[in-house]
């Protein structure tokens, strides 16, 4: 049965044998702590999941579809990058599967101590020699809220909890040159004890310090923002000042 991984185990799947697979006009890989009969059916038909009894659907836009489900005893998210036009194809042909940059971006951040959702595998459909959608398997986190639904009245040690660990993210990333690309409180869940970080689409790895600290600073300025403009949390806002500008993070 698969269980889910704490920050130890985490650490350990970093050193679990990464299997490619391919079928038909799928291609991907996974972590084979994960290996079952039911991945083998989701990897060879991943848009049952979004079907299937007992899916949530939490998603459905242009650009992505977002449902959870169970199989193997463990609850696990499927991320599915559509395909918006013929364009979107070819620009997909030239750059790396948006589905298999997750997950090895997933992998890379447990790597530096960064908590986020536990990766189980990817999925690249081709069509006509093009990349067409992708699919990205990762592990529920339960038991959770996203830091949006904090406000200035809300738990002064969740509240204090959430922030800490964003900038302690932001201190990583700017060690390691990376940057998340969209650093907003919904791509954050707090949990009793721990607070894990999502959506690694735009997680990037700079060349330089320059360019690292450029994008880390529109980091902190997305952030900022979300509590100034998007959903105004005084409080918040000004303890996400302090603890920024404590950290080296420049933010008016």
């Amino acid at each position: 049965m698969v269980t889910h991984l704490g920050t130890d185990v985490g650490l350990a799947q970093l050193r679990e044998d990464i299997r490619p697979w391919r079928a038909d006009r799928l291609h991907g890989a996974y972590l084979s702590r994960y290996d079952s009969p039911m991945l083998q059916n989701l990897l060879s038909d991943p848009d049952v999941a979004f079907e299937g009894p007992g899916t949530e659907l939490m998603k459905n836009d242009i650009k992505t579809t977002l449902a959870s489900t169970s199989f193997d005893g463990t609850r696990f998210v499927i991320k599915r990058y559509n395909c918006k036009n013929f364009w979107h194809r070819l620009r997909l042909a030239i750059s790396k599967s948006r589905a298999d940059h997750s997950f090895s971006s997933a992998r890379q951040l447990t790597s530096i101590g960064i908590i986020t959702t536990p990766p189980v595998a990817w999925i690249q459909e081709t069509m006509v020699g093009l990349r067409a959608r992708s699919w990205f398997v990762y592990e529920h986190t339960g038991d959770s809220i996203r830091a949006d639904a904090l406000h200035d009245d809300s738990d002064p040690q969740q509240i204090e909890q959430m922030l800490t660990t964003m900038v302690q993210n932001l201190v990583l990333m700017r060690k390691h040159r990376l940057s998340h690309g969209d650093m907003k409180p919904p791509n954050l869940l707090i949990t009793p004890d721990r607070v894990v970080l999502l959506d690694l689409d735009g997680l990037r790895q700079h060349r330089n310090t320059r360019a690292c600290e450029q994008a880390l600073a529109k980091d902190s300025a997305r952030w900022m923002r979300w509590w100034e403009e998007n959903d105004p949390q005084p409080k918040i806002g000004e303890r996400s000042r302090s603890l920024l500008n404590a950290a080296g993070f420049a933010v008016n």
